[in-house]
């Protein structure tokens, strides 16, 4: 009777010991796929596009940190114009760390800035403050020709700004 009553208790114990083990398990891994919200804390994204009146026809695309632009203007002083808002609406400021500007303008004759609103040039460094938001103008232009040009010229833009958390 007393072997069978340690048994009993090894059997017990063994089990209680499972289940520990198991709900440690379970707890560890809700604690490694647990989605937090941290966009309080970093959150910067683009906003509020806007097409400047007089603007031909052109397809811009919206990325979480990128901006593609294409256009094809057909004559000269024909233009296209936008723009957008960055915004920091997180709790921490932030510096442009990475600046890429990639154009495709076979004929090299549109001419293109990306400048923030006030002409001023962007560059790696500068920074955006919490709750800040900076506006971005891109102008693509077909400038007056010495030799005209009679064809539609396409410019395809791709703007990369990368951010990272000043602290």
């Amino acid at each position: 009777m007393k072997k069978q009553l340690h048994i009993l208790e090894g059997l017990i114990i063994l089990i209680i010991i499972l289940l520990l083990g198991l709900l440690t398990i379970k707890f560890i891994y809700h604690i490694k796929h647990e989605n937090v919200d941290t966009s309080y804390i970093w959150n910067i994204n683009f906003s509020n596009l806007v097409v400047t009146e007089g603007s031909k026809e052109g397809h811009i695309s919206l990325n979480n940190n990128s901006i593609d632009l294409d256009v094809t203007l057909s004559k000269e002083k024909e233009f296209y114009e936008f723009l957008i808002d960055v915004n920091n609406t997180g709790t921490l400021a932030a510096e442009i760390t990475d600046l890429s500007i990639n154009v495709e303008n076979p004929d090299n004759i549109l001419k293109y800035t990306v400048t923030y609103e006030n002409g001023i040039s962007i560059d790696k460094g500068d920074k955006l403050e919490s709750n800040e938001t900076k506006t971005i103008k891109v102008r693509i232009e077909y400038p007056t020709q010495k030799s005209k040009v009679y064809k539609s010229l396409n410019l395809k833009l791709s703007l990369n700004i990368e951010y990272s958390p000043i602290y």
